[in-house]
């Protein structure tokens, strides 16, 4: 299971159906995705997932932040999940040397943390599809 640009948008309908998705609140995020060669945008609007995006890497700049892990490592940390076994995405922050959180704005890096329920939620049920 690789993250891509199917999955991400299969994971935007999926939490869109969701009806304990909104009861998360709302969120304005725009979270950036870098998987090696890969870079999406993935935008939360209020109480929805608004559309993902593939954009080049360079892009990702103009994300709020960005999660970063090579490509064995996203596979690795979604089919953990799966299984109830991998660390949220803040332990994982925190148990990667260098953490997986990048921002060119430590202000806007911090929305990574005001709505990591909204971004675990989405993570997660990628894992499941």
């Amino acid at each position: 299971m690789a993250i891509d640009f199917d999955l991400l948008n299969r994971a935007c309908a999926a939490v869109n159906a969701e009806p304990d998705f909104k009861k998360l609140g709302t969120a304005d995020v725009a979270a950036g995705i870098k998987s090696g060669d890969d870079a999406f945008l993935v935008r939360f609007e209020a109480f929805e997932c608004a559309g993902v995006e593939r954009i080049e890497v360079e892009q990702l700049r103009d994300a709020d932040f960005h999660l970063e892990l090579d490509p064995k490592d996203w596979q690795r940390y979604l089919l953990g999940r799966k299984a109830g076994k991998a660390p949220s995405l803040s332990a994982l922050d925190i148990a990667t040397d260098g953490g997986i959180v990048r921002g060119s704005d430590p202000l806007k890096t911090l929305k990574f943390e005001r709505y990591l329920g909204t971004l675990q939620a989405f993570v997660d049920t990628a894992a499941r599809l």
